[in-house]
Protein backbone atom coordinates (compact mmCIF):
# COMPACT_ATOMS: atom_id res chain seq x y z
CA UNK A 1 0.00 0.00 0.00
CA UNK A 2 1.34 3.53 -1.27
CA UNK A 3 2.05 5.69 2.05
CA UNK A 4 2.58 9.08 2.95
CA UNK A 5 6.21 8.88 2.98
CA UNK A 6 6.10 7.20 -0.40
CA UNK A 7 4.55 10.61 -1.91
CA UNK A 8 7.38 12.92 0.07
CA UNK A 9 10.16 10.92 -1.24
CA UNK A 10 8.66 10.81 -4.69
CA UNK A 11 8.42 14.67 -4.54
CA UNK A 12 11.29 15.45 -2.61
CA UNK A 13 10.16 16.92 0.30
CA UNK A 14 8.89 16.17 4.13
CA UNK A 15 5.89 14.28 4.98
CA UNK A 16 4.95 17.27 6.88
CA UNK A 17 4.91 19.05 3.72
CA UNK A 18 2.34 16.73 2.23
CA UNK A 19 0.59 16.65 5.03
CA UNK A 20 0.06 20.16 5.09
CA UNK A 21 -0.73 20.14 1.11
CA UNK A 22 -3.80 18.26 2.05
CA UNK A 23 -4.65 19.83 5.27
CA UNK A 24 -3.52 23.52 4.72
CA UNK A 25 -2.84 23.17 0.67
CA UNK A 26 -2.79 27.80 1.36
CA UNK A 27 -0.01 27.55 3.29
CA UNK A 28 1.93 25.04 0.89
CA UNK A 29 3.87 27.06 -2.15
CA UNK A 30 2.43 26.31 -5.81
CA UNK A 31 4.99 24.81 -7.07
CA UNK A 32 5.48 22.24 -3.87
CA UNK A 33 2.14 21.54 -4.46
CA UNK A 34 2.27 20.67 -7.99
CA UNK A 35 5.07 17.96 -7.28
CA UNK A 36 3.11 16.30 -4.91
CA UNK A 37 -0.08 16.34 -6.88
CA UNK A 38 2.33 14.59 -9.24
CA UNK A 39 3.90 12.31 -6.72
CA UNK A 40 0.21 11.33 -6.05
CA UNK A 41 -0.96 11.00 -9.18
CA UNK A 42 1.97 8.48 -10.25
CA UNK A 43 1.79 7.00 -7.17
CA UNK A 44 -2.17 5.97 -7.49
CA UNK A 45 -1.75 7.43 -3.31
CA UNK A 46 -5.11 7.98 -1.76
CA UNK A 47 -4.92 10.08 1.37
CA UNK A 48 -6.02 8.42 4.97
CA UNK A 49 -9.85 10.24 5.44
CA UNK A 50 -10.26 9.54 8.99
CA UNK A 51 -6.20 10.79 9.64
CA UNK A 52 -6.99 13.87 8.04
CA UNK A 53 -10.28 14.44 10.09
CA UNK A 54 -8.09 14.13 13.33
CA UNK A 55 -6.01 16.60 12.30
CA UNK A 56 -8.69 18.92 12.11
CA UNK A 57 -10.64 17.94 14.92
CA UNK A 58 -13.27 16.20 12.07
CA UNK A 59 -13.50 13.34 11.14
CA UNK A 60 -16.49 13.51 9.06
CA UNK A 61 -17.45 9.78 9.75
CA UNK A 62 -20.83 8.29 11.25
CA UNK A 63 -20.91 4.66 12.84
CA UNK A 64 -23.69 2.31 12.35
CA UNK A 65 -24.02 -0.70 14.90
CA UNK A 66 -26.19 -3.50 13.62
CA UNK A 67 -26.70 -6.96 14.64
CA UNK A 68 -25.34 -9.21 11.53
CA UNK A 69 -24.11 -8.54 8.05
CA UNK A 70 -25.78 -11.74 6.95
CA UNK A 71 -29.27 -10.24 6.57
CA UNK A 72 -31.00 -8.74 3.82
CA UNK A 73 -32.90 -6.94 6.48
CA UNK A 74 -29.40 -4.94 8.25
CA UNK A 75 -28.42 -5.32 4.15
CA UNK A 76 -30.89 -2.51 3.34
CA UNK A 77 -30.67 -0.41 6.27
CA UNK A 78 -27.14 -0.03 5.84
CA UNK A 79 -27.38 0.76 2.31
CA UNK A 80 -30.54 3.50 3.02
CA UNK A 81 -28.30 5.19 6.09
CA UNK A 82 -24.95 4.66 3.72
CA UNK A 83 -26.45 6.63 0.82
CA UNK A 84 -27.92 9.64 3.50
CA UNK A 85 -24.73 9.79 5.19
CA UNK A 86 -22.55 9.92 1.88
CA UNK A 87 -24.84 12.30 0.72
CA UNK A 88 -24.08 14.97 3.32
CA UNK A 89 -19.69 14.15 2.37
CA UNK A 90 -19.62 11.98 4.96
CA UNK A 91 -18.19 8.53 5.24
CA UNK A 92 -19.98 5.33 7.32
CA UNK A 93 -18.24 2.59 9.31
CA UNK A 94 -20.10 -0.32 10.47
CA UNK A 95 -19.92 -3.04 13.82
CA UNK A 96 -21.89 -6.07 14.05
CA UNK A 97 -22.83 -6.79 17.72
CA UNK A 98 -23.32 -10.89 16.78
CA UNK A 99 -26.88 -10.31 18.36
CA UNK A 100 -24.74 -9.99 21.96
CA UNK A 101 -25.53 -7.25 24.68
CA UNK A 102 -21.56 -7.23 25.29
CA UNK A 103 -21.46 -7.08 21.26
CA UNK A 104 -23.57 -3.94 21.52
CA UNK A 105 -21.45 -1.98 24.02
CA UNK A 106 -18.23 -3.09 22.43
CA UNK A 107 -19.44 -1.44 18.83
CA UNK A 108 -20.94 1.69 20.08
CA UNK A 109 -17.31 1.97 22.47
CA UNK A 110 -15.52 0.99 19.44
CA UNK A 111 -17.06 3.03 16.76
CA UNK A 112 -17.04 6.64 19.75
CA UNK A 113 -13.35 5.31 20.17
CA UNK A 114 -12.34 5.58 16.10
CA UNK A 115 -13.87 9.33 16.21
CA UNK A 116 -17.35 8.66 14.68
CA UNK A 117 -18.61 12.01 14.98
CA UNK A 118 -22.32 10.32 15.38
CA UNK A 119 -23.34 6.77 16.07
CA UNK A 120 -26.75 4.87 14.69
CA UNK A 121 -27.36 1.97 17.05
CA UNK A 122 -30.17 -1.00 16.39
CA UNK A 123 -29.93 -2.47 19.51
CA UNK A 124 -32.16 -5.35 20.56
CA UNK A 125 -30.31 -6.77 23.65
CA UNK A 126 -29.55 -4.05 25.66
CA UNK A 127 -32.57 -3.74 28.17
CA UNK A 128 -34.79 -0.14 27.97
CA UNK A 129 -32.55 1.56 31.27
CA UNK A 130 -29.44 0.86 30.35
CA UNK A 131 -30.11 1.48 26.31
CA UNK A 132 -31.32 5.22 27.77
CA UNK A 133 -28.21 5.97 30.52
CA UNK A 134 -26.23 5.09 27.17
CA UNK A 135 -28.08 7.61 24.80
CA UNK A 136 -28.23 10.32 27.04
CA UNK A 137 -24.86 10.19 27.68
CA UNK A 138 -24.07 9.92 24.17
CA UNK A 139 -25.72 12.85 23.00
CA UNK A 140 -24.84 12.33 19.26
CA UNK A 141 -26.03 8.82 18.77
CA UNK A 142 -29.60 7.93 17.25
CA UNK A 143 -31.24 4.75 17.93
CA UNK A 144 -32.63 3.03 14.97
CA UNK A 145 -35.95 1.07 14.73
CA UNK A 146 -36.21 1.14 18.24
CA UNK A 147 -38.48 3.72 20.19
CA UNK A 148 -37.77 5.03 24.29
CA UNK A 149 -39.62 7.50 25.74
CA UNK A 150 -36.76 9.91 27.63
CA UNK A 151 -34.99 10.43 23.80
CA UNK A 152 -37.89 10.13 21.81
CA UNK A 153 -36.32 12.89 19.37
CA UNK A 154 -33.63 10.32 18.52
CA UNK A 155 -35.53 7.38 17.56
CA UNK A 156 -36.25 6.55 14.15
CA UNK A 157 -38.70 3.17 14.14
CA UNK A 158 -41.11 1.69 12.62
CA UNK A 159 -44.76 1.08 14.20
CA UNK A 160 -44.27 -2.71 14.81
CA UNK A 161 -47.17 -3.00 16.86
CA UNK A 162 -49.26 -1.92 13.86
CA UNK A 163 -47.82 -3.96 11.51
CA UNK A 164 -48.43 -7.16 13.67
CA UNK A 165 -51.96 -5.83 13.93
CA UNK A 166 -52.06 -5.97 10.16
CA UNK A 167 -51.31 -9.24 9.84
CA UNK A 168 -53.62 -10.38 12.59
CA UNK A 169 -56.66 -8.88 10.89
CA UNK A 170 -55.45 -9.94 7.15
CA UNK A 171 -55.42 -13.50 7.68
CA UNK A 172 -58.67 -12.89 9.75
CA UNK A 173 -60.49 -10.91 6.88
CA UNK A 174 -59.51 -13.97 4.41
CA UNK A 175 -61.42 -16.26 6.55
CA UNK A 176 -58.68 -18.20 8.97
CA UNK A 177 -59.45 -18.75 12.43
CA UNK A 178 -56.78 -21.44 13.15
CA UNK A 179 -53.87 -19.12 13.22
CA UNK A 180 -50.11 -19.27 14.20
CA UNK A 181 -47.16 -16.49 14.74
CA UNK A 182 -43.90 -17.64 14.52
CA UNK A 183 -41.75 -14.85 16.27
CA UNK A 184 -37.96 -14.05 15.94
CA UNK A 185 -36.43 -14.22 19.52
CA UNK A 186 -38.49 -12.52 22.35
CA UNK A 187 -35.75 -10.40 23.71
CA UNK A 188 -36.40 -7.92 20.19
CA UNK A 189 -37.82 -5.04 20.68
CA UNK A 190 -39.60 -5.19 17.51
CA UNK A 191 -40.73 -8.64 18.14
CA UNK A 192 -42.66 -7.76 21.28
CA UNK A 193 -44.33 -5.42 19.88
CA UNK A 194 -45.22 -7.01 16.46
CA UNK A 195 -46.37 -9.72 18.95
CA UNK A 196 -48.55 -7.93 21.18
CA UNK A 197 -50.12 -6.12 18.17
CA UNK A 198 -51.25 -9.34 16.22
CA UNK A 199 -52.18 -11.28 19.36
CA UNK A 200 -54.40 -8.00 20.89
CA UNK A 201 -56.30 -8.19 17.24
CA UNK A 202 -57.17 -11.86 16.83
CA UNK A 203 -57.87 -12.28 20.74
CA UNK A 204 -60.16 -8.99 20.55
CA UNK A 205 -61.84 -11.26 17.77
CA UNK A 206 -62.38 -14.43 19.50
CA UNK A 207 -59.34 -16.24 18.42
CA UNK A 208 -56.54 -17.49 20.24
CA UNK A 209 -53.31 -18.38 18.13
CA UNK A 210 -50.37 -20.91 17.81
CA UNK A 211 -46.88 -19.49 19.07
CA UNK A 212 -43.70 -20.09 18.24
CA UNK A 213 -40.74 -18.66 19.15
CA UNK A 214 -37.52 -18.65 16.65
CA UNK A 215 -34.60 -16.84 15.47
CA UNK A 216 -34.96 -14.50 12.54
CA UNK A 217 -33.27 -17.02 10.04
CA UNK A 218 -34.15 -19.13 7.02
CA UNK A 219 -33.38 -22.64 9.25
CA UNK A 220 -35.66 -21.06 12.19
CA UNK A 221 -38.98 -21.31 9.71
CA UNK A 222 -37.85 -24.46 8.29
CA UNK A 223 -38.34 -26.08 11.62
CA UNK A 224 -40.76 -23.97 13.24
CA UNK A 225 -43.71 -25.03 9.92
CA UNK A 226 -42.97 -28.38 10.66
CA UNK A 227 -43.31 -28.17 14.61
CA UNK A 228 -46.73 -26.46 13.89
CA UNK A 229 -47.84 -28.84 11.25
CA UNK A 230 -46.95 -31.98 13.54
CA UNK A 231 -49.27 -29.67 16.67
CA UNK A 232 -52.13 -28.77 14.66
CA UNK A 233 -52.96 -29.78 11.47
CA UNK A 234 -55.78 -27.74 11.25
CA UNK A 235 -54.35 -24.69 10.37
CA UNK A 236 -54.66 -22.77 7.57
CA UNK A 237 -52.79 -19.20 8.14
CA UNK A 238 -49.06 -18.73 9.66
CA UNK A 239 -48.15 -15.16 10.07
CA UNK A 240 -44.12 -15.35 9.88
CA UNK A 241 -42.38 -12.22 11.70
CA UNK A 242 -40.12 -11.58 8.71
CA UNK A 243 -39.76 -12.81 5.13
CA UNK A 244 -36.40 -15.19 5.94
CA UNK A 245 -38.72 -17.23 8.06
CA UNK A 246 -40.96 -17.37 6.00
CA UNK A 247 -39.16 -18.61 3.05
CA UNK A 248 -37.54 -21.47 5.00
CA UNK A 249 -41.41 -22.29 5.51
CA UNK A 250 -41.63 -22.67 1.73
CA UNK A 251 -38.98 -25.50 1.89
CA UNK A 252 -40.33 -27.36 4.35
CA UNK A 253 -43.63 -27.25 3.11
CA UNK A 254 -42.29 -28.75 -0.31
CA UNK A 255 -40.77 -31.71 1.51
CA UNK A 256 -43.74 -32.83 3.71
CA UNK A 257 -46.24 -32.22 0.30
CA UNK A 258 -47.91 -28.90 1.69
CA UNK A 259 -48.81 -26.58 -0.81
CA UNK A 260 -48.76 -22.76 -0.55
CA UNK A 261 -51.25 -21.26 -0.13
CA UNK A 262 -54.02 -23.75 -1.43
CA UNK A 263 -53.23 -26.05 2.14
CA UNK A 264 -51.34 -23.59 3.66
CA UNK A 265 -51.47 -19.82 3.86
CA UNK A 266 -48.05 -17.66 4.93
CA UNK A 267 -47.72 -13.89 5.16
CA UNK A 268 -44.09 -12.53 6.43
CA UNK A 269 -43.12 -9.14 6.84
CA UNK A 270 -40.28 -6.52 5.88
CA UNK A 271 -40.78 -7.16 2.13
CA UNK A 272 -36.81 -7.71 1.60
CA UNK A 273 -36.18 -8.76 -2.09
CA UNK A 274 -36.51 -12.92 -1.45
CA UNK A 275 -40.12 -12.20 -0.94
CA UNK A 276 -41.06 -11.25 -4.81
CA UNK A 277 -38.99 -13.94 -5.73
CA UNK A 278 -40.28 -17.05 -3.40
CA UNK A 279 -42.76 -18.98 -5.77
CA UNK A 280 -45.63 -18.18 -5.33
CA UNK A 281 -44.55 -14.71 -4.61
CA UNK A 282 -44.88 -13.92 -0.86
CA UNK A 283 -47.71 -11.35 0.80
CA UNK A 284 -46.13 -9.65 3.10
CA UNK A 285 -46.09 -6.75 5.87
CA UNK A 286 -43.96 -3.83 3.99
CA UNK A 287 -41.61 -1.71 5.57
CA UNK A 288 -39.72 0.79 4.38
CA UNK A 289 -35.99 -0.35 5.61
CA UNK A 290 -34.33 1.99 3.23
CA UNK A 291 -35.88 5.30 4.30
CA UNK A 292 -35.62 4.04 7.88
CA UNK A 293 -32.10 4.18 7.46
CA UNK A 294 -31.78 6.87 5.33
CA UNK A 295 -33.57 9.22 8.27
CA UNK A 296 -31.25 7.89 11.06
CA UNK A 297 -28.41 8.74 8.56
CA UNK A 298 -29.63 12.21 8.08
CA UNK A 299 -30.68 12.89 11.64
CA UNK A 300 -26.95 11.35 13.04
CA UNK A 301 -25.49 14.04 10.55
CA UNK A 302 -27.52 16.45 11.51
CA UNK A 303 -26.28 15.65 15.74
CA UNK A 304 -22.69 15.75 14.24
CA UNK A 305 -22.87 18.84 12.86
CA UNK A 306 -24.69 21.06 15.26
CA UNK A 307 -28.28 21.29 13.67
CA UNK A 308 -30.84 22.40 15.86
CA UNK A 309 -33.94 21.82 14.00
CA UNK A 310 -34.24 18.25 12.68
CA UNK A 311 -38.21 18.38 12.33
CA UNK A 312 -37.76 18.09 8.81
CA UNK A 313 -36.40 14.26 9.36
CA UNK A 314 -39.12 11.66 9.77
CA UNK A 315 -39.38 9.79 13.65
CA UNK A 316 -41.85 7.12 12.95
CA UNK A 317 -42.73 5.03 9.68
CA UNK A 318 -45.64 2.94 8.61
CA UNK A 319 -46.03 -0.69 7.47
CA UNK A 320 -48.59 -1.56 4.87
CA UNK A 321 -49.51 -5.45 3.69
CA UNK A 322 -48.23 -6.40 -0.02
CA UNK A 323 -50.46 -8.27 -1.51
CA UNK A 324 -49.06 -11.28 -3.65
CA UNK A 325 -49.87 -14.74 -3.91
CA UNK A 326 -48.99 -17.04 -0.47
CA UNK A 327 -52.54 -16.18 1.33
CA UNK A 328 -56.05 -17.20 -0.13
CA UNK A 329 -59.37 -17.03 1.71
CA UNK A 330 -60.10 -20.34 3.50
CA UNK A 331 -63.36 -21.12 1.16
CA UNK A 332 -60.04 -21.29 -1.57
CA UNK A 333 -58.60 -24.05 0.61
CA UNK A 334 -59.87 -27.51 -0.47
CA UNK A 335 -57.17 -30.06 1.15
CA UNK A 336 -56.44 -28.19 4.59
CA UNK A 337 -58.13 -29.70 7.23
CA UNK A 338 -58.94 -26.69 9.69
CA UNK A 339 -60.24 -25.22 6.30
CA UNK A 340 -62.62 -28.43 6.05
CA UNK A 341 -64.15 -27.81 9.16
CA UNK A 342 -64.95 -24.35 9.00
CA UNK A 343 -67.07 -24.76 5.24
CA UNK A 344 -68.44 -27.98 7.57
CA UNK A 345 -69.32 -25.63 10.43
CA UNK A 346 -70.50 -22.70 7.83
CA UNK A 347 -72.76 -25.28 5.83
CA UNK A 348 -74.87 -26.59 9.07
Amino acid sequence: MVTMADVARRAGVSKATVSRAFSQPDVVDKSTRALVQAAVAELGYRPNEMARGLASRSSKTVGVVINRFDSLYYGALLDGAEKAIAAEGFKMLAESTRERAEGEREAWSSLLERQCEAVVVHSDSLNDDELTIWMQERPTSVLMNRFLHDVEDRCIHLDNRRGGAMAASYLYDKGHRTIAMVTGPRKFYEVRDRSAGFMETLRGLGVTPHVIESDFRVEGGYTAVLALLDRDPAITGIFFQNDEMAAGAYEACRERGVRVPDDLSMIGFDDIPVARHLMPKLTTIRQPLRDIGGAAGQLAHALATGQSDTSHIPRVFEAEVVERASVVEVKQMSHNIGAKALKQEENQ
